[in-house]
């Protein structure tokens, strides 16, 4: 059985729309649809206390007795209502109707009239006691603040959420390149520290050509001779162009100002990293096929294998990636291919110090 199904089954065995009820209680319309279709019993979200008063507002107006639809209520959490409200609703309509004069028989004329009894005196019953009292209640305003807190709940936790995952993604973009420098190897510091040594000359003990020379000077002349034609050859013949490797490097050089930042997005980890470089310096990056560079591209300058690579924000800029994308078949040019020059070839000079950034 169902007891909002009752209660909406008296409502129209008076006449009454759910429009005259919610001017009537001043209760909300969702909540009274709630109440017919006993969707209200079944939400846990609604609160016990609030339920039962809307439903005894309602049973009110139609004048259903307060301890009957108390006890309703009751069997309707117990689950043991059984129809109670609507047979004492239709056990209290009285017989309306006069009998006909003079469709009654002689006898009945003739009977006695019946004195009536005389009525007895109803107790009034005392209702439970309930704090406060129902008609001192807004209902209007507590039934739409009872269906919209829910809402605000929810609103509020999904925006606290979405603010804490936009704080943790700015501090990784802020902090990501001094977080990625503490697990960097030390081995290009290490590097940069031998290579000053490596510039130092070393004396190297004299060979034995430089003994036969000084014992026999005789044979000077005969030295020299053969020793010049080997020289001669090694000069004419050409100095075979390098190949390319399965791991490429190019250098990233801060020659005429600061980069704040350069973002360089290498195809051995696909992850953009920014780098603040100051002018004089050059980082190294490793990569495979694809190396993506983007920032300022006036102050820098790119070189592999020794070489510049000239205009590559002009011939080398790809629209799709907003950077300039060097792959493979760029590099693999004889240009890029021959021996690196002795000294570098811009008058801006060589960086002053070169490190590896990424590295594999």
């Amino acid at each position: 059985m169902s007891l909002g199904k009752d209660l909406a089954s008296i409502r129209k065995s008076k006449n009454l729309t759910l429009e005259d009820v919610q001017n009537a209680i001043k209760i909300p319309h969702d909540i009274l649809d709630s109440i017919e279709d006993d969707s209200i019993f079944s939400d846990p979200n609604r609160n016990k206390t609030y339920l039962r008063s809307f439903v005894r507002s309602y049973a009110k107006l139609l004048k259903i007795d307060d301890e009957d639809i108390v006890e309703a209520l009751d069997e309707m959490e117990a689950g043991t209502y059984s129809g109670g409200i609507l047979t004492d609703s239709t056990s209290e309509k009285p017989e309306i109707g006069i009998p006909d004069k003079t469709d009654a028989s002689p006898s009945e004329e003739k009977a006695p009239e019946k004195k009536p009894s005389p009525p007895k005196k109803e107790i009034p019953k005392k209702p439970k006691s309930e704090s406060p009292e129902i008609s001192s209640i807004n209902w209007a305003d507590m039934g739409r603040k009872f269906s919209v807190a829910g809402k605000n709940t929810r609103i509020w936790i999904s925006a606290i959420i979405v603010i804490v995952v936009l704080v943790l993604a700015a501090a990784g973009y802020f902090f990501w390149n001094d977080i990625g420098s503490v697990f960097e190897s030390s081995e290009p510091e290490i590097a940069q520290q031998q290579t000053p040594n490596e510039d130092q000359s070393i004396p190297l003990p004299p060979t034995t050509a430089d003994t036969t020379i000084t014992e026999t000077p005789a044979m000077e002349n005969g030295s020299e001779n053969i020793q010049e034609p080997q020289q001669q050859e090694g000069q004419n013949q050409p100095q075979q162009p390098s190949t390319l490797g399965d791991t490429l490097t190019v250098t990233l050089y801060a020659a005429f100002g600061q980069l704040e930042p350069v973002r360089v997005t290498s195809d051995l980890n696909w992850r953009t990293n920014p780098f603040w470089m100051e002018e004089g310096e050059a980082y190294n990056f490793d990569f495979s096929d694809t190396l993506l560079v983007r920032g300022q591209y006036s102050r820098l300058l790119l070189l592999f294998n020794g070489h510049v690579i000239e205009n590559p924000r002009q011939n080398n800029f790809s629209s799709s990636f907003n950077s300039i994308l060097l792959t493979r078949e760029v590099l693999d040019q004889p240009r890029y291919l021959a021996p690196p020059p002795e000294e570098f070839p811009l008058e801006i000079g060589a960086p002053d110090s070169t490190i590896y950034r990424i590295r594999y």
